[in-house]
């Protein structure tokens, strides 16, 4: 049986460990939710700016067409740095693949192939309503 000293110093231990699993949890999920969640689109910028600034109809339509030249500007200037992002990670891959076994060059391959595929529909231009 444990004494009272012991009793106090596991459930210590227990509260501790047990606060670190549930704030790396409480972390993952915020991290995760916030890098899922998608940007947002013009269309609800433009609805939070005229409920919050209380836009008139013509400052709605002069917003939005800012709002819209903009975005071809963002398009652009993600158009020209795209290829050093590109760079730094196609180098940062070979690296990798120099290390792995073919069995996990397999899957490593297959996980790249994943993550472009969802990087191809993130980076797809958003549609206004």
């Amino acid at each position: 049986m444990l004494n009272n000293k012991h009793k106090a110093q596991l459930i210590i231990i227990s509260a501790f460990v047990l606060g670190i699993i549930v704030g790396a949890s409480g972390q993952y999920l915020v991290l995760h939710n916030s890098l899922s969640k998608p940007a947002n689109s013009n269309q609800e910028i433009l609805d939070s700016l005229t409920r919050e600034v209380k836009l008139t109809k013509d400052q709605r339509s002069q917003v939005e067409q800012i709002i819209n030249e903009s975005q071809v500007k963002y398009q652009d200037l993600r158009t020209q740095t795209r290829p050093l992002y590109d760079a730094v990670r196609n180098e940062t891959r070979k690296r990798i693949s120099a290390i792995l076994s073919p069995e996990q060059q397999t899957l490593f391959d297959q996980r790249n192939r994943e993550l472009d595929a969802k990087r191809a529909q993130k980076e797809k231009p958003p549609t206004s309503k």
